[in-house]
C-alpha cells in the first residue's frame, strides 16, 4: 500500500562568488534585448532583483557585508548610556555657568541699586 517515495532533499540557498556575480552581471549587460537577457537569467535561474542588487555592490565597490554575530545587546545599551550621562553633564555645566552668571548679574544690580539709594536719604537728611 504504501510506496517507497524519493522525496527530494531540502533545496539549499544557492551562494554565488564575487567572480561568478561579475560574470552574470557582465553577461547580463552585454545582452541586446530583452529576450537574451530573460534567458541569461533562465539560464542561471536567477531575477532581476539579484542583478540590479549587485550591479550595486559592484559600481560602489562594497564588498557584502559578513554575516556575523549580532551586536551584543548590554554593549549597545551600555553605550548608549554613557552618551546619555555625557550629554547631561555637558547640560548640566552650562546649567551651572548660566546660575553663576546671573548670580553676579544679581550681585551687581544690588550694588548699584544700594549706590543709588545712600544718595537720596542723605539728601533727604539735610
Amino acid at each position: 500500500m504504501i510506496q517507497d517515495v524519493d522525496l527530494p532533499k531540502k533545496a539549499s540557498r544557492r551562494v554565488f562568488s564575487e567572480e561568478k556575480r561579475r560574470e552574470i552581471v557582465a553577461e547580463y549587460d552585454a545582452a541586446a534585448t530583452p529576450a537574451e537577457r530573460a534567458a541569461v537569467l533562465r539560464r542561471h535561474g536567477i531575477y532581476t532583483s539579484s542583478v540590479s542588487n549587485w550591479r550595486k555592490h559592484i559600481a560602489a565597490s562594497v564588498p557584502r557585508a559578513p554575516r556575523g554575530r549580532r551586536p551584543d545587546p548590554d554593549a549597545t545599551e551600555t553605550r548608549r548610556l554613557h552618551d546619555q550621562i555625557a550629554r547631561l553633564e555637558r547640560k548640566l555645566a552650562k546649567s551651572e555657568r548660566t546660575v553663576a552668571a546671573l548670580g553676579k548679574a544679581h550681585a551687581l544690580l544690588q550694588m548699584l541699586a544700594e549706590q543709588d539709594a545712600e544718595p537720596q536719604a542723605s539728601s533727604r537728611e539735610s
